[in-house]
């Protein structure tokens, strides 16, 4: 089992995973603290967006606007890694795929984003968030995917600390790099660029407890890893949301 005191520890008795993230320079650092069991538990945590920094030189990690926009939907993590100019040795895949899973299931779901503009907004429910909580900003690659889109994630699950439940959080820019001198530590999001906005709220409990505290008629309702199968709590849920107007709940 890993030790909260990382520091007294040496790479040849790290456990697997441990010793990836530390080949990396990126245990227990920003948008990483929670991926191993070293890290802190979200209950303990008060502010869930400590952090928005990758940690890493800017070759490895999406920090800024993105080249070039999509000429085609990305069918694979290499089409992705190559549109945003990043080597395949790069684990910053570990984090992004919380956003690009639901780009994946828009596409999949055929929902039209590209027609949203500044008066429409594309809603989601995002069911039983955990260590994402401690990962919010990586959420902002969502405005790359989806230029000129207005985006509004409600997350919703027990883990959502108390203190934090019904709270706004706007994301308006990428995570940083770990470069005192890229351009993404002075970058300031411009509606006349890019008029993309990203909203992320956030609910204590379940689902079909809070549906109507949150916006109704989202197109999609997103529950990743969620063990529909194990937990007979999402039974409520799935039958509450079954004649809704959503496009999926995974």
């Amino acid at each position: 089992m890993c030790s909260a005191n990382f520091h007294s520890y040496s790479p040849s008795n790290l456990p697997l995973w441990c010793f990836f993230l530390e080949s990396f320079k990126v245990h227990l650092k920003g948008l990483w603290k929670s991926e191993c069991r070293c890290g802190p538990e979200i209950s303990s945590v008060k502010d869930l967006s400590i952090t928005a920094e990758w940690n890493m030189e800017s070759s490895l990690c999406p920090c800024t606007e993105p080249g070039n926009s999509l000429s085609a939907p990305l069918a694979s993590w290499e089409e992705y890694y190559r549109w945003r100019s990043l080597p395949l040795h790069s684990p910053a895949a570990v984090l992004l795929h919380w956003p690009l899973t639901l780009y994946h299931c828009l596409q999949l779901s055929r929902i039209q984003a590209s027609r949203c503009d500044a008066n429409d907004t594309l809603r989601i429910h995002y069911l039983g968030p955990e260590k994402e909580l401690l990962q919010l900003p990586v959420f902002a690659e969502l405005l790359a995917l989806f230029p000129g889109v207005h985006l509004c994630i409600e997350l919703v699950g027990p883990t959502v600390p108390r203190s934090r439940d019904g709270e706004v959080l706007n994301i308006s820019s990428y995570a940083h790099c770990s470069a005192e001198s890229c351009c993404c530590r002075s970058f300031a999001a411009s509606e006349d660029v890019n008029c993309s906005a990203l909203t992320l709220k956030l609910w204590k409990g379940v689902y079909h407890e809070r549906y109507s505290d949150m916006d109704s008629n989202p197109h999609l309702i997103v529950a990743p890893n969620a063990g529909l199968a194990a937990y007979p709590t999402w039974l409520p849920t799935i039958e509450d949301r079954d004649s809704s107007n959503v496009y999926g709940l995974l």
